[in-house]
This record gives C-alpha cells, sequence and structure tokens, in this order.
C-alpha cells in the first residue's frame, strides 16, 4: 500500500510530498533501522535474552519428547539434540550466506548497469578505474564488521 499525497494534510503535508512513492514496507524498514541505531545498545540485549530464553525452552521440551518418546536417558538425548543442532546451524549458515551472497552480486550488477548507462560528464571523471570496485567492497565490508565489534 503506496502512501497518497493527499493522505497528510496541515503540517504533515511536507512529509507527503517527500514520501509520495513510497510504501509502508520500506517506511516500517527505515523506522526499525532509526529506533536500532537510537537504542540498539538497550534493545539488542533484551532481544539477544529473549531469543535465549525462547532457544533454551525448546531445547528443553525437545529433550523431555526425545526422553519419553524413545526412552533415550537424559545425556543421550542432550547430545542428539547438541548434534542435530549443530547440523541445523551449519546448514542454515549455509543457506543465509548463499542467499546474501546472490542478493550482493545482483545489487552489483544493477548498480554496474546503472554505472555504465551513465552519460556525460560523471562517467568521463571518474573513467574505467578498477580501484572503485575494491574500494566500495572493502568499505562494505568494513562497515559490516564494524557492526559486530
Amino acid at each position: 500500500m503506496r502512501i497518497q499525497e493527499t493522505t497528510l494534510s496541515g503540517f504533515w503535508a511536507p512529509l507527503g510530498t517527500l514520501l509520495h512513492g513510497i510504501d509502508r514496507k520500506t517506511i516500517g524498514l527505515l523506522a526499525t533501522f532509526a529506533v536500532l541505531i537510537l537504542f540498539g545498545d538497550s534493545l539488542l540485549p533484551l532481544l539477544g535474552d529473549g531469543l535465549h530464553l525462547l532457544l533454551e525452552v525448546i531445547e528443553s521440551s525437545l529433550e523431555h519428547s526425545l526422553e519419553s518418546s524413545f526412552g533415550l536417558t537424559p545425556r543421550q538425548a542432550q547430545i542428539s539434540i547438541a548434534w542435530t543442532g549443530l547440523a541445523l546451524v551449519v546448514w542454515l549458515s549455509w543457506y543465509l550466506s548463499r542467499k546474501a551472497y546472490n542478493a550482493a552480486r545482483r545489487a552489483f550488477a544493477v548498480a554496474q548497469m546503472r554505472w555504465c548507462a551513465l552519460k556525460g560528464s560523471a562517467k568521463a571523471a571518474w573513467g574505467h578505474v578498477g580501484w572503485i570496485r575494491v574500494a566500495v567492497m572493502v568499505g562494505a565490508m568494513g562497515a559490516t564488521l564494524y557492526l559486530f565489534i
């Protein structure tokens, strides 16, 4: 659903023209990103604790169901859940990294097509420099690593 210019009036009218053509999902993602930037130091540990508690509850319930269904000892159930979880994490990491790699390749191809479509002084000023690719990739990886430090 796209925001109409006429939905915002009065004081908020300039915001309506600014947001014209942007859907609600994009606005929600921008708002989420802004909240994480502003309040990330207090929200991320809370989200991490909630996720850890959820995983512990799921793990405990799976262990009890394995113990009752197959007659395993608690130690055997813990070991089977641990190895199954490790296999699941390895597969999920591989799958998500392939998705991210393919998305980055598509985004790079689109950016490269747009760059090649430029006419005039912008393309002539930059020319065909190979270092710009390296600089963009190193900058993106550095920014990503900076988030995890």
